[in-house]
């Protein structure tokens, strides 16, 4: 940021490339240099400088700061709009609507949520994010973690008649499985916006498929899984390894 004794620092907030800039209100300004941030980001990444993004919005650097006095305020106002204010509050009621089926609400969920997350500035946000700014991403899973993946776990538990985990490991364990599921649809749009491959064509009709797979497969081996025994065995095993240096099984 430019000390008060920059010259450029008063410098009036004119364009830096020379062109007229227009005259907004302030909030429509801040609008603008928010949607233009989000652009810039995802397309050079989150280590390119505020001197860059300036001079691609035709203003001053100094005018940034006025609206954002750290990269850092700039970064979380992006997050902020990417990511939590396009989130569809309706997620979770769909979810959670037990009048209908469970392949039913999936679907409906899944479809939605598609059409939030496969844009390209979203998944290349993300990425850069999980590249160089990884508290973006952790906040944003630890949200679709708490929000999503545990009430589906626990519909999917009711629905099927599973039993309920019994710790945290068999936790994690269900909910590795909602998110392999879940993440298969976020991995759409990587391989079409990162990896610059051609996407499917029916998203929905893909979409149905893989809830049909995963209600077809995971409730079964869940089920299975807890009414043999199993968990409680092999998480005594892992337990009695971890606090013995004597190998398990001697």
């Amino acid at each position: 940021m430019k000390t008060r004794g920059d010259p450029s620092a008063g410098e009036a907030d004119t364009a830096t490339a020379g062109k007229p800039r227009r005259r907004l209100a302030p909030e429509d300004r801040e609008h603008e240099i928010v949607q233009s941030a989000i652009r810039f980001f995802a397309k050079h990444g989150f280590e390119a400088s505020t001197r860059d993004l300036a001079k691609e919005l035709g203003v001053s650097q100094p005018l940034l700061y006025r609206y954002f006095p750290t990269k850092e305020a700039l970064v979380d106002r992006v997050y902020e709009d990417v990511f939590v204010r396009r989130w569809n509050p309706e997620w979770e009621e769909w979810l959670a609507d037990r009048a209908q089926p469970l392949d039913h609400r999936l679907k409906r969920y899944l479809k939605d949520y598609a059409h939030f997350v496969l844009r390209g500035e979203w998944v290349r946000i993300f990425m850069y994010a999980g590249l160089s700014r990884a508290g973006v991403n952790q906040r944003y899973l630890s949200r679709l973690r708490e929000r999503h993946f545990l009430l589906i776990a626990k519909e999917m538990r009711f629905a099927y008649g599973i039993p309920d985990p019994v710790d945290s490991d068999a936790e994690d364990e269900e909910v590795e499985l909602i998110w392999a599921m879940h993440s298969s649809v976020f991995y759409i749009g990587v391989r079409k916006w990162v990896y610059d491959l051609t996407a499917p064509r029916n998203i929905d009709r893909l979409i149905d498929m893989r809830v049909d797979a995963f209600l077809q497969g995971t409730p079964a081996i869940l089920l299975a899984d807890r009414t043999a025994g199993k968990p409680a065995l092999a998480r005594a095993e892992r337990k009695r390894s971890r606090n013995s240096d004597v190998p398990p099984g001697r």
